[in-house]
């Protein structure tokens, strides 16, 4: 019985050797990771470093817009026109040739001649003379032949008047697609007097046109010219009775223009 019992002592011991070495090396392996995976979670991954990097972006940005507030306002932003022919506190002398275009009892040939001052390259003022040589047409003389009088009808002989201009629209145009031409549309109002056959009538004009600039001190110019007035006519060819109506004159013209002093700024 002794000897059994140390038997079965000896052949517990030996088995419960390696248990215990097993137990003790499984125990150091486990803390072995635990630590690896301490000292992983402590370092930051990719994931948590791009979160950090759009943070700093974003408020950098943000900041950036904020720092919009400081600027200067837009209204002290001055925006230069790169006109070709620049015109502000410059003189222009306009010549041109042309006639009336709703005549049905005369032919009128005129020739107009054109003083201006530019203000600013938009806005100047404009004193025109105009001398209007008219012709009866053949319904004209057609209805004289006839015995129908027509000392009703009134031709225009002259006008005289002064101008506001406004040139708001400026570009280039192309021709044949080789060359382009700088251009200058501008619009004007004014008053003057037109002498008709008989007599004298305040008028109101309206006009506009186009500027072609050929070098910064000559353009070729074509302009519309409205006239408003009110002038007297007679029933007969003794002037015995008269009474006032309106007419209106619309002239075309063709011609040239020439500025000076010459352009120094620019």
């Amino acid at each position: 019985m002794k000897k059994l019992s140390l038997i079965s002592v000896l052949l517990l011991t030996m088995m419960g050797a390696p248990l215990c070495y097993s137990q003790e090396s499984t125990d150091e392996t486990e803390s072995f990771f635990n630590k690896q995976e301490e000292e992983l979670s402590k370092e930051p991954t990719v994931q948590d470093k791009k979160p950090e990097v759009e943070s700093k972006s974003t408020s950098r940005r943000t900041k950036d817009i904020s720092d919009l507030g400081k600027l200067a306002p837009f209204k002290d932003i001055a925006v230069i026109q790169k006109r070709f022919l620049p015109k502000t506190a410059r003189f222009e002398l306009f010549g041109a040739l042309g006639g009336t275009l709703n005549d049905a009892f005369f032919v009128d040939a005129t020739a107009n001649l054109r003083l201006g001052y530019y203000f600013q390259e938009r806005y100047g003022i404009e004193f025109s003379g105009m001398v209007i040589s008219a012709s009866t047409r053949k319904v004209t003389d057609g209805l004289a032949d006839r015995g129908v009088t027509t000392a009703s009808l009134v031709s225009p002989k002259s006008f005289y008047g002064v101008d506001f201009k406004w040139t708001p629209i400026y570009g280039k145009m192309a021709l044949n697609n080789k060359t382009l031409t700088p251009f200058d549309m501008y619009f004007s109002v004014g008053g003057g007097a037109t002498t008709t056959n008989n007599g004298n009538s305040p008028t109101l004009h309206l006009g506009t046109g186009q500027i072609f600039a050929m070098s910064k001190a000559f353009a070729l110019r074509w302009d519309f010219s409205w006239n408003f007035y009110q002038a007297t006519t007679y029933g007969d060819v003794s002037h015995t009775t008269s009474s006032t109506a309106a007419f209106n004159n619309l002239f075309v013209l063709l011609g040239a223009s020439w500025f000076f002093p010459e352009a120094t700024y620019r």
